[in-house]
C-alpha cells in the first residue's frame, strides 16, 4: 500500500482563488504510462489489468484540442465503451465513485489523434500522452 497525495489550486484572473489542501488516498498500485500517437492513428492503452477499480486518473498531453475544432480535427480519448471525450485540457479524476459514474470501469482507453496541421506546418503533429493511474490491486476475498 502506498499513499497518493494530490492538491489543486485554481485562480481566475482578477477573480477568486481556490486552493484545495492535499488529499491523501491509500492505493495498492499505480502506473505511469507514456505513449505517442502518430497523426491519424488510434492507440488503445490497458489502464487497469484486473477487476479492481481506478481511484485516481490523470491524463496530460503535449498538445490539446481547441474546443471549437471540427470533429475531424480533434484529439480524443474513449474510456472503455463510452463516447469519445475531447482532450482540450489535462484531465484529472479523483475518487472511485466519480470515476466509475463518469468514465466507467476504465480498463482500456483509446486515444485518437485527428489533429489538424499546426499554423506554419505542413503535416499534422504527433502527440505524446502521459497517464498516471492509481488503483486497488488485490482481489476481494469474496470474488471467485
Amino acid at each position: 500500500m502506498t499513499t497518493l497525495t494530490s492538491s489543486l489550486g485554481i485562480q481566475i484572473k482578477d477573480g477568486p482563488q481556490v486552493s484545495i489542501p492535499p488529499i491523501k488516498t491509500e492505493v495498492e498500485a499505480y502506473d505511469k504510462i507514456a505513449i505517442s500517437i502518430e497523426p491519424g492513428k488510434d492507440v488503445t492503452v490497458d489502464v487497469q489489468p484486473g477487476n479492481k477499480s481506478v481511484v485516481f486518473l490523470l491524463i496530460t498531453s503535449s498538445l490539446y484540442t481547441h474546443p471549437d475544432a471540427q470533429d475531424t480535427e480533434k484529439l480524443t480519448y474513449t474510456p472503455d465503451e463510452k463516447e469519445p471525450i475531447n482532450l482540450e485540457n489535462p484531465q484529472f479524476f479523483l475518487g472511485l465513485d466519480a470515476i466509475e459514474k463518469l468514465l466507467g470501469a476504465v480498463k482500456k482507453i483509446t486515444f485518437s489523434n485527428k489533429l489538424a496541421s499546426l499554423p506554419g506546418e505542413s503535416t499534422p503533429p504527433k502527440v505524446d500522452i502521459s497517464i498516471l493511474v492509481a488503483r486497488d490491486a488485490t482481489p476481494d476475498p469474496s470474488e471467485p
